[in-house]
């Protein structure tokens, strides 16, 4: 197993994924892949994985740094 497959594995429980009609395990693994591709190559904050990902799933800020947009400045209109 290569470093790749074990992160996915540690960090997603990837061996526990009960996904295997169709194309859906394969469909899930790329957007893992994607998703931890992101996290490392995002060098903003220092943290672990599993921090970066809790933080993604919990700030909206977050991810969309991670995905690269740019944050919506909320104006109000008078």
């Amino acid at each position: 197993e290569n470093r790749l497959h074990w992160c996915l594995d540690v960090q997603f429980s990837d061996d526990y994924a009960r996904a295997r009609t169709g194309h859906v395990a394969h469909n899930l693994a790329l957007v893992r892949h994607i998703a931890l591709n992101l996290i490392r190559l995002n060098t903003s904050r220092k943290a672990s994985i599993k921090t970066k990902r809790l933080l993604a799933a919990t700030s909206d800020e977050y991810r969309a740094e991670l995905l690269g947009f740019e944050p919506q400045d909320e104006e109000d209109d008078d």
